[in-house]
Formats: structure tokens, sequence, C-alpha cells
């Protein structure tokens, strides 16, 4: 389920992950209703709600279900976008940012409702500040979430009162969401996938939507096995499938983030003991969370592009270190890596037109914010609502330049000091 990049002897001799049921490659010329492609969050969640709504549905996956983002990401869910609250606030004005924050706390209440008691959810999230910038940021976010947005969900704490919760070095406070939880995202995704299968939806796998055609009022997508028509085509593969969308290199950057898991100790839970996962305001945005069975999974160190730097696996864990010296020395059985896409400004870029819709942008906060996606499109499509709209009539003209350009432009603005570290550690 994970797509690793990065690999380790302990990584072959961690437990199995549970299987999950097999899914046919596509075979031949099939017909649908509605065809997605991608089996992460939002295209199982738009299945599974076309599905209910008794649409003729299709999920094509290039791999197997969850093998991008949604399979392998730190597990918090939350509401807001990778947007601050703030920046949601002078963007769009009060009545269009309430409107997607209101959507955004919908989406954790959708997300927890569908994971259901076998995802191990955790309640509570911390924001910690790595400095005093950073918490004059998230004192301005926690103000208008409160005041704007009227969220009573969220408290600030001062470093004392925050160590107590989550036991991370050299911070200055931060905030602690009672909203938010954590869950094991690969039970989420496969849960998601058996909801699927027995709504009566099919799942193939090892079927990479190659091309995208339209005629007589139908979109013919194409496998190396076979294709789809429908005349509805959903892309949910997120950065994934940007082949398929028109000028996504624009759209959406990729990114790589990269992730470890230590072995279980107790002091996993000493050093989170009020919270269930948290995330910090460094630019490379370290992320972590304590799993069911007494682990620490950390991420971080945000790469712009698809290659892997070199010694990522030793820099990861000297962040995590850094962040917690107390599990210093816990023994790391696993560490992957993978893409996320994020945009310029933070928020999606959604797209519906002639019978297409595209998901792409999700920074990042794609748990909740893809899960009540699917759902929206499903909508959509059924002329139920057009809450998708929010999303869609977004101004999208603030996108990345050329290729090398927003290459360029990622590492001067957001991930300088994650690339110095990495650069550091290369040549010592």
């Amino acid at each position: 389920m994970f797509f690793d990049t990065i690999d380790s002897p302990a990584r072959r001799t961690a437990p199995p992950m549970r299987a999950h049921a097999a899914h046919a490659p596509m075979g031949a010329l099939r017909t649908a209703e509605v065809c997605v492609v991608g089996a992460g969050y939002a295209g199982l969640s738009a299945a599974l709600h076309l599905t209910q709504a008794g649409y003729d549905t299709v999920v094509l996956e290039a791999k197997t279900v969850g093998a991008g983002a949604s399979g392998r990401n730190g597990g918090q869910v939350m509401p807001g976008f990778a947007a601050d609250p703030h920046a949601l606030l002078d963007s769009l004005g009060a009545r269009q940012a309430s409107a997607l924050w209101a959507l955004s706390v919908e989406a954790v209440a959708k997300t927890r409702a569908l994971a259901g008691a076998g995802c191990d959810i955790d309640p509570r999230v911390a924001i910690v500040a790595a400095d005093s910038t950073g918490h004059a940021e998230i004192e301005r976010a926690v103000a208008v979430r409160r005041d704007m947005f009227g969220d009573r969900q969220i408290a600030l704490h001062d470093a004392s009162s925050l160590a107590r919760a989550v036991a991370v070095a050299n911070q200055h406070g931060g905030a602690i969401d009672a909203r938010a939880f954590a869950l094991d995202p690969r039970k989420y995704v496969q849960s998601l996938a058996m909801r699927v299968r027995e709504a009566g939806a099919r799942i193939h796998e090892a079927s990479p939507a190659l091309r995208l055609s339209r005629a007589n009022g139908l979109w013919t997508v194409e496998t190396p096995t076979g294709c789809v028509r429908a005349a509805h085509v959903v892309l949910a593969a997120n950065i994934d499938n940007a082949g398929l969308a028109p000028n996504a290199d624009r759209l959406a950057a990729p990114v790589r983030t990269f992730m470890l898991e230590t072995a279980p100790s107790p002091l996993v839970g000493q050093a989170l003991a009020g919270v269930a996962a948290g995330y910090d305001t460094t630019a490379s945005l370290h992320y972590f969370r304590r799993t069911a069975d007494g682990r620490l999974q950390f991420g971080g160190g945000g790469w712009p592009g698809r290659i892997a730097p070199p010694l990522a696996d030793m820099y990861l864990r000297r962040e995590m270190a850094r962040v917690f010296p107390q599990l210093a020395h816990l023994p790391v059985v696993r560490q992957w890596s993978g893409l996320v896409d994020v945009t310029t400004d933070g928020l999606p870029r959604f797209a519906r037109a002639d019978g297409l819709i595209r998901l792409l942008g999700f920074c990042g906060h794609g748990i909740a914010l893809a899960t009540l996606a699917g759902q929206l499109v499903a909508d959509a499509i059924d002329d139920q609502s057009d809450r998708l709209a929010l999303f869609t009539r977004l101004d999208q003209k603030r996108n990345w330049p050329t290729a090398a350009g927003r290459t360029a432009q990622l590492a001067i603005q957001s991930f300088a000091p994650s690339m110095a570290r990495f650069l550091k550690l290369a040549s010592a």
C-alpha cells in the first residue's frame, strides 16, 4: 500500500500490511454512467456516493487502492485548508471564506462518520509554534477561527501548557484543536474501498488512464488493457493524473515529502500524552502521529520536484531527533516518501465542464477535503446540490509559472530551510 521510495533493511522485516481484496485490471470495453480515475479518498468517496445514488460507476486505479497520498499520509483530519484562516479571509472576503470554512468542518464530520470504529480514530491535534513568529501566526489564525468562523473547538496554549500535551523540544506554545483527530490512513482507504465494493461499484487496479477523448456526448477513457465509455468522468488521482488535466503543470506543483515510523514504545505515549497528532510552523512542516500500537510516525522535509534528494532517510531521522530528542534512540522500522501537490494559495483547483470533473490541489489536507469532495461531486452529477461550485468558482488565475520556474519558486519561497539542511548533510 505504501508508495515507498526510501527503504531500509528494517522495512523488509516490518509486519506485513493488512491484505485487501484484489481488483482485476480493466479488460476490453466497458460502459458506465460515471468513470472515476483514482482509487484514493476522493475517487472512492465519489464512487461510493454515486453508486448509492444509483449510478453505474467504474473506478480505474493505476496501481493499487490507496497507492498514492491516500495510503501514506500523516493521518491528520482537521478543518481548514493549507491557506491560513486569515489568508482565506483576506483573499476571499468574509462571506466566501465562511462558506468554505463551514464545508471544511462538515468534511471532518463526514470523514469521522465514514471511518467508523475500525480506523484507529484518536482525538485532538496540536499546532506547535516553532518560534515566537509562529506563535503570533497561530494566535492570529485562532482569532479568525473563533471570531469570524464561530469555531470554539480550538484553544490557545502557552509553552508550559502545551508541553503537558505534547513534549516537543524548543516549542513556543501553540494551539490544540478538539474537533480535529487522527486516524490510520491505510485502514481508512481500505474501509472506503470495501464500502464501494459493497455498494456495487467496480474497481480496476493496475489500470492507468492513458488518454481521454470525447465524441457524441460520451467520454472514452483508455487504459493499456481496455477502455471505459461514460457520460461523466471524475479525475481524482491528484498530481498523478496531471497528464489528463489541462494545464495541470501550472495548477499544482509536485512536492516530495518523507515519513518514518519507529518501533513501539511507552515513550511515544508520554511524548504525545494529550494529543493524537500534531504539526509545527517550520517551513518544512514537521508532522507526527502516535499509532494505536504505540509507534511514532514522523514526517516533513518537503522537497520540490519528483526526485528524492540524497541521504533523505538520514535527514528525516535527524529531524525527528531534533523535534523529539527523548525518542531519538528508538529504532526506525519503516521509511517512505511520495508526492503531494501544492498550489500557490493553498486552495484546491477543482473544475467542471462537459461532464468532466477535475479534483486537484488538496495541498496536504486531502483526508477530510477529498472525502467531502467525493460527495460534492456525486451531488453535482445527480443535480442534488451545486456546492461543488463553491470551489470551481474560486479564482484560479494565481497559478505556477512554467515547470522549471515553479520548482525554483518553491525552493526559494517555501523549502529553503529543509533544502539547506539536506545539502549540508549531503556535503558532510
